[in-house]
């Protein structure tokens, strides 16, 4: 089978939602300045009101986002939110522990997405060892994390450091993404871990010029992985 992400495409992966943005930034130019200095992967993370709204005023705001993705031919999921996902064509989902199964999910959307899933304990890297064992093709990466300690989401749970990142990837042959207080300081400490890339928020969404956020990002984790 072919699989249905390269592992280049998690290299730079953006996580951000409206509320990750300053007043009056607009999504679309936002993500299209980050993507030219880099980013490989975005994840649209929607945890404002908003992300109630009706189906059809969720996917009007999303188009734009979905179009430029492809355009620029880069990944675009969409978190938790599995009926935006099917409406939108989007190429994939991402999911955590408390949101729908990975297994409801692949059904419902087929072969063809990309499938994520959030791990960040030894218990919960046992699930997805039972989820593999069952389906050996039901996900294709794992977001591991906090690498560090956050403040872009409340429930992220005690951060993991290098070691303990190393320690819940250990034997996974799947995809795996760190993600969690990574910056442009600290993301060279976890280039010893086996992971394919990194995956960031504030890091690109609190800097004032994405673009070189992005790029000085990007330059940093391929000198630091090629050291």
């Amino acid at each position: 089978m072919v699989p249905r992400l390269n592992r280049s495409a998690l290299s730079l992966y953006l996580v951000f939602g409206p509320q990750d943005l300053r007043p009056g930034v607009d999504p679309s130019a936002f993500m299209a300045a980050a993507i030219d200095g880099g980013v490989t992967c975005v994840q649209w993370r929607d945890k404002s009101a908003s992300a109630s709204a009706p189906l059809r005023d969720r996917v009007q705001q999303c188009r734009p986002l979905v179009a430029l993705a492809r355009d620029r031919a880069v990944p675009l999921l969409i978190n938790d939110d599995l009926d935006l996902t099917q409406a939108l064509e989007a190429d994939g989902l991402h999911l955590g522990q408390d949101d729908v199964s990975p297994q409801l999910a692949r059904r419902t959307l087929g072969e063809d997405a990309i499938l994520g899933w959030s791990v960040g304990t030894p218990t919960e890297r046992a699930r997805f060892n039972q989820i593999e064992a069952e389906d050996p093709t039901c996900l294709d990466y794992l977001g591991v994390g906090p690498a560090f300690g956050t403040t872009t989401k409340a429930d992220a749970g005690e951060s993991l450091g290098p070691q303990g990142i190393s320690t819940i990837i250990r034997g996974l042959s799947l995809p795996r993404v760190a993600i969690g207080g990574i910056n442009q300081a600290n993301c060279h400490l976890l280039t010893g871990c086996g992971l394919d890339g990194i995956a960031v928020i504030s890091a690109i969404t609190k800097r004032d010029d994405p673009h070189k956020a992005a790029q000085d990002l990007r330059n940093k984790w391929k000198s630091s992985v090629s050291i």
